[in-house]
């Protein structure tokens, strides 16, 4: 187990993926971030293996929901963990009280453990809550992910990133395993962002490097309804080496 400090960079985004983004744009975006993890929402499995070719990165995806069930199979939606590292142990749980795979409130949270070359890891979980007035159902699935977490005990540092539909809702945040370095800035809608929807948490005792997401305008609209999020920090203390 390492002591050393590392700095990460996560970058998380729900892509709307069934407006068949320009995965090219949406490719030259998270590559300009240089991202050690990339937690992505609302994105096909071909999308997630397309972006996953393109940045030469490693990539698990898991399903959330496909209303189309059993046809049309390239149109279901789900989550995807990407990393230019190591990616193991993924696994996926449903995590709403809609459990049918043909239902958009299904929700799932996927989670995978990512191992650098300098032995530094981290476990990430990627979250989706639910969304729009369904805050007792937001509260109930942030609460499962923290106890699934903890399950794994304190073997690595654990990031827990998406889009937790929590707008005017902070109870889902300290529901949540880790803590927020700075405020979450506002990500919906992407012309004109005014909610406070996309987090990276991560564990307590980290260091703030730097939060950014770009100015929304039209242009971004065009590729999703939700801007990308970039955390930059120092994971302070033991870090892990996933060995």
């Amino acid at each position: 187990m390492s002591t050393e400090r590392s700095s990460w960079t996560v970058l998380t985004w729900n892509l709307q993926g069934s407006k068949s983004t320009d995965l090219g744009r949406v490719a030259d975006v998270i590559r300009a971030e240089s991202p050690d993890v990339v937690a992505l929402q609302e994105v096909r499995r071909p999308q997630a293996d397309a972006l996953a070719r393109s940045l030469t990165m490693n990539r698990c995806w898991a399903q959330k929901h496909n209303p189309y069930r059993p046809l049309l199979t390239k149109r279901t939606e789900g989550a995807a963990i990407l990393a230019p590292h190591e990616l193991r142990d993924a696994d996926h749980t449903v995590i709403s009280t809609a459990g049918s795979k043909r239902s958009y409130m299904r929700r799932i949270v996927l989670w995978a453990t990512v191992t650098r070359g300098d032995h530094h890891a981290v476990r990430v979980f990627d979250a989706h809550l639910s969304p729009h007035d369904l805050s007792a159902e937001r509260l109930a699935e942030a609460t499962q992910i923290s106890t699934i977490a903890c399950r794994f005990g304190d073997d690595l540092p654990i990031i827990v990133a998406g889009d937790f539909n929590n707008h005017d809702q902070p109870e889902v945040i300290g529901a949540l395993p880790g803590v927020e370095l700075t405020a979450a800035p506002a990500t919906n809608p992407s012309e004109a962002p005014k909610q406070h929807l996309d987090h990276v948490l991560v564990p307590s005792g980290s260091i703030a490097i730097d939060t950014a997401v770009p100015t929304g305008s039209d242009r971004w609209a065009a590729l999703s309804d939700h801007l990308p999020l970039t955390v930059r920090f120092e994971l302070s203390g033991h870090s892990g080496d996933g060995a």
